[in-house]
């Protein structure tokens, strides 16, 4: 079941099952079924709209929308840049491998198999895929970026977080 704060202590349910979503700071809202079948909330249609491909992991953000799949094989939308509003054109394969990847403003980040930390280096509206992955000291099973900040969780369930603009070094 999904559902939609309201405020207040409300929330609505609405239409869907997924298990994976990701909602950005603009309030574009992506998922992913137990089929792994790639959806957007359109919210001028006000329903859900199937995006083509398959994904376990989703995450949109500034830097567009970014999945991964089954083989941890690593996809990035293109015309989603900017966190606009929009279901994009095609998915472009970007090299490496990561079980998590999260999209934020002119970076992306993600974590491996292994559980070790990388961000994609060089991300921009003019090269939104970016160059390459930078891999960070530490490991985590899961990350997240908002902003200026980095926070994931470790496999022993720790919650660890690094400001972007001085490191990503922090998290161990």
């Amino acid at each position: 079941e999904i559902y939609t704060y309201l405020g207040n202590n409300q929330w609505k349910r609405i239409s869907g099952a997924l298990t994976n979503v990701d909602v950005s700071d603009k309030d574009n809202v992506w998922g992913v079924n137990r089929n792994q079948l790639i959806f957007r909330y359109s919210r001028s249609e006000n329903k859900w709209q199937h995006v083509g491909g398959r994904a376990i992991q989703i995450s949109v953000g500034e830097a567009g929308v970014w999945v991964v799949n089954e083989n941890h094989d690593i996809y990035y939308r293109a015309g989603t840049y900017g966190d606009v509003d929009t279901k994009g054109s095609h998915w472009v394969n970007v090299s490496g491998k990561l079980k998590w990847v999260s999209s934020g403003s002119d970076i992306v980040v993600g974590v491996n198999a292994a559980d070790e930390i990388y961000y994609r280096e060089e991300v921009s509206s003019t090269n939104p895929t970016g160059s390459r992955w930078v891999k960070v000291p530490g490991r985590l099973m899961q990350i997240d970026i908002s902003e200026d900040q980095v926070v994931g969780t470790n496999s022993a369930h720790h919650i660890y977080k690094s400001p972007v603009e001085k490191n990503l070094t922090n998290c161990k």
